[in-house]
């Protein structure tokens, strides 16, 4: 069973990087000794707001600054997030094309959900896909969705179950 689940993260991982054309990420903090996190900026026509990539991967002792492609990262959790957060905006900007291909839409379910995040299950069971609030809502979110309608929220946290 091992084997597999190793498999299919592996393909997780490849599904990840390729949705985001494999972009450069920078080495932004070490987060305790635990692990170390990193992130990339993606434009936004919407001045205010700012999106990023971060993945949080194994703490490593590269120095901050450092820059790694994703698809050489094995993250322990994956965000697209929507910050405010003034301390990465000096990040790369990275372009990337939206991905309507089969292989990106991964069927969610909801498993749980209260006023600050929907968590969704996949029929892999070996991730789960979290989706934040921003307007204080149960219900922000629907019952069912896909990977692809998740990442384009920029409210998504992926993390291995």
């Amino acid at each position: 069973m091992q084997v597999f689940q190793h498999i299919e993260r592996d393909n997780i991982f490849e599904i990840i990087y390729r949705y985001y054309d494999d972009p450069v990420m920078t080495k932004t903090k070490n987060l305790n000794q635990d692990f170390s996190m990193y992130a990339c900026q993606l434009p936004c026509l919407l001045m205010n707001e700012k999106r990023y990539l971060i993945a949080v991967v194994g703490f490593d002792t590269n120095t901050m600054g450092t820059q790694q492609k994703l698809s050489k990262m094995r993250w322990n959790s994956f965000q697209v997030r929507s910050l405010a957060d003034e301390s990465l905006t000096s990040l790369p900007m990275h372009n990337y094309t939206i991905k309507r291909d089969d292989r990106y839409q991964i069927r969610l379910t909801i498993q749980s959900r209260s006023k600050e995040i929907s968590v969704y299950t996949t029929d892999m069971g070996i991730f789960t896909v979290s989706l934040l609030h921003t307007k204080n809502q149960e219900y922000e979110y629907p019952n069912e969705g896909n990977l692809i309608s998740a990442l384009e929220t920029f409210q998504t946290v992926l993390q291995w179950v």
